[in-house]
């Protein structure tokens, strides 16, 4: 990702700060309007069992519990997604078929990002 920043100075000048590296943050920030406040790692009512074989409402429920998205939660459900296909989401498929914004498709993404990895 490239980075940009405007110098102190207002002089219209943009210098590119791409060779800065972040380190990865183990969190993912909360999905709408919230600051933060728990939306780190995974809830621990969802690790015990491969989210693959998650329900419909098992999955709803997952959404949920993320921080700023319990209004998203009920269009999972709407769109049937279970486990399996909650794992093959993909942002486009969030802005476009379920008319997210980009920001909360993102932080969604990375939350099944993170199941996929566990």
């Amino acid at each position: 990702m490239t980075h940009f920043w405007l110098s102190g100075v207002d002089d219209g000048r943009v210098s590119d700060t791409s060779s800065f590296e972040d380190p990865l943050s183990p969190e993912v920030p909360p999905c709408q309007g919230e600051t933060g406040g728990g939306g780190g790692s995974l809830e621990s009512g969802f690790t015990g069992n491969s989210p693959s074989l998650w329900s419909v409402q098992q999955v709803h429920e997952f959404i949920s519990t993320l921080p700023g998205c319990q209004d998203l939660a009920e269009d999972f459900q709407l769109q049937e997604i279970d486990g399996q296909a909650l794992l093959l989401l993909k942002e486009e498929h969030l802005m476009t078929t379920m008319n997210m914004k980009l920001g909360p498709a993102l932080k969604i993404c990375a939350r099944i990002n993170l199941l996929k990895e566990s």
